[in-house]
């Protein structure tokens, strides 16, 4: 009996399957939708089928291999896709015999999600050699995360081999198939072997899914505020049609290649973070994706353990234009000298955003409201590029809306994505629509309330100089009937700068006269102790997480407003809980 769950309608939500049968012995298949015979639109370039509604489809089956009536050269059953538009979602499937002798039912139908990978694609974009046939599948490279009907993409890192993990376990999970060097000797799925080092496999996937891709790609990188003004370029896209982009942290070599292969084929616009820990990192993931946005939002104190200088910095960021092509658009903060100091190949469209005069998305007004719990938000755009005026001046557009979360640091980034979507099309007034729906993204300015009314500002995603001094700024502005109190972890990975960037965060606390100011690791106890700080000023250090919980935990009272900030390592997460735990009883 032949296995059919490689047959996929992407775009249905649901397809209720009736008298299912297939006689191994004959070779038509029929699939009719009930209401009748219909148009056919057919791409054996693409191997899919796209069905209309009432649609009648025959395939011929033969060695294992199906056939259309109208083509003249066969497709492999596990590279074959059927899709159907939305109106066929209640039709019913029927596949029928030619004659009246002995019938298998076989599986019903699968829906595979329009992310799907057939066997002979990923072969094709790997480089490899297909040794045992899977169905089409989603691809995964973890196996702890690996859910039901996903290919396994085997990497071998430097303190690992993914190979070690393909055994009964994954098969157990409903792993469809293994993309790598080998597989265990009972693996009984899928298999599609790749040479060398299937890191660089991973990377031709992607560049294959980049390049297939005909919709727009913004790729964004800097120092602070990768992660929120992603979001907010998500948002503002929304208006030209499905908009993919990274999920989570996922911005480095592994995480840009997995976004690339998952986007969807209906998606017009993919957004990817961009990330970096070294020099060339950048360029290598500007290869990879080819963007024809490229965004840089600022350079700061990130990474500098790896890095000499601020200018060292920039030039690694100033990597995702080095390849810019013709026509590519920059967008670049007007407002950031080292930015603007990067250089920019000719031939490409250079957009400006900042509070400037001469940007060309500029920040008029942010003024935080509600408490400090939201910012207004007046933008202005100005067209320099067409030179249209009215009365002898330049014509402009302006938009005015409202940001749910703390911090006029938002408004920043609000003018960063506005700037890339009005380069695309959108009108500021559709930008302002779109962003007055935003909401922080989890533990990055993210605003808590208990029960007991303590305010907590969850921020403790990661932390360097430049993101600390916005997190406090909002801190002082946010109305309180109790203390504001600052929870702070060290800043890692700042190289010859960590010494002087703890201390200034020290003097910045105090600058805010703070109710209470609590300092975990070891950077900010020997900030303190060689630190000249004012009388008066309330600090309680620890060397970790445990001893400073029961501390915090004795000094917090109701209607506090608590700022919860450090880097990824520190795991200030743990913090934010404990407070909840605490405010729960």
């Amino acid at each position: 009996m032949e296995n059919f769950s490689s047959l996929a309608y992407p775009s249905v939500s649901k397809v209720l399957c009736g008298e299912n049968r297939f006689n191994p012995r004959h070779s038509i298949l029929n699939f009719t939708f009930k209401k009748g015979l219909s148009n056919i639109v057919e791409s054996m370039h693409a191997k899919t089928l796209q069905l209309q509604s009432n649609s009648h489809l025959s395939i011929c089956l033969k060695n294992r291999m199906l056939y259309s009536r109208t083509t003249k050269f066969p497709v492999s059953l596990f590279d074959f896709r059927v899709s159907a538009s939305e109106s066929c979602s209640n039709y019913q499937n029927n596949v029928c015999c030619c004659d009246g002798s002995y019938c298998e039912s076989f599986q019903s139908l699968n829906l595979q999600n329009e992310s799907s990978w057939s066997a002979s694609e990923i072969a094709d974009a790997t480089n490899g050699e297909i040794v045992k046939w899977g169905p089409c599948g989603t691809i995964c490279t973890d196996s702890r995360s690996l859910c039901h009907g996903q290919w396994f993409f085997a990497i071998i890192g430097e303190h690992f081999d993914a190979h070690d993990f393909v055994n009964q376990t994954l098969d157990d999970k409903g792993c469809v198939g293994v993309i790598g060097n080998r597989v265990c000797e009972t693996w009984g799925r899928g298999f599609i072997k790749v040479k060398g080092n299937t890191l660089i496999a991973l990377e031709k996937m992607a560049k294959y899914a980049r390049n297939r891709f005909h919709g727009h790609v913004v790729g964004l990188t800097g120092s602070v505020g990768k992660t929120t003004t992603r979001t907010m370029i998500a948002l503002a896209l929304e208006h030209l049609g499905q908009v993919y982009q990274t999920h989570g942290n996922q911005n480095n070599h592994i995480g840009v290649a997995l976004t690339l292969i998952k986007i969807p084929a209906s998606a017009k616009v993919s957004v990817l973070e961009l990330g970096m820990s070294r020099g060339g990192e950048i360029l290598e993931l500007a290869r990879m994706c080819s963007p024809c946005v490229r965004v840089i939002l600022n350079v700061g104190h990130c990474h500098m353990e790896n890095f000499g200088s601020l200018e060292a910095v920039a030039k690694a960021k100033g990597e995702l234009l080095a390849e810019a092509k013709h026509g590519d658009i920059c967008v670049l903060n007007a407002d950031d000298p080292l930015v603007m100091r990067i250089a920019v190949p000719s031939g490409v469209k250079k957009v400006f955003f900042g509070q400037g005069n001469d940007s060309d998305v500029r920040l008029v007004l942010a003024e935080s409201i509600s408490g400090g719990c939201a910012v207004r938000v007046i933008l202005e755009h100005q067209n320099f590029k067409l030179r249209k005026e009215i009365l002898g001046r330049m014509t402009s557009e302006k938009v005015e809306f409202e940001i749910h979360g703390p911090g006029l640091h938002l408004a920043v980034n609000a003018c960063a994505a506005a700037a890339v979507a009005v380069s695309l099309g959108v009108s500021l007034r559709q930008v302002g629509e779109s962003l007055s729906k935003f909401r922080p993204v989890h533990m990055r300015s993210e605003l808590e309330i208990s029960e007991n009314g303590m305010k907590i500002i969850n921020d403790v995603y990661n932390a360097n100089l430049t993101s600390m001094r916005a997190a406090l700024n909002s801190l002082k502005v946010m109305d309180c009937r109790g203390k504001r109190v600052a929870i702070l972890g060290d800043m890692l990975e700042l190289g010859v700068t960590e010494a002087d960037a703890h201390k200034a965060v020290l003097h910045m606390c105090c600058d805010a006269r703070l109710g209470l100011v609590a300092l975990v690791g070891n950077r900010f106890l020997s900030a303190v102790e060689k630190s000249k700080l004012p009388e008066g000023i309330n600090i309680i250090c620890a060397q970790d997480l445990e001893s400073l919980t029961p501390q915090i935990a004795e000094m917090l009272t109701d209607n506090d407003v608590v700022l919860v900030k450090g880097s990824r390592a520190m795991q200030m997460e743990k913090v934010v809980d404990a407070i909840k735990a605490i405010n729960s009883h």
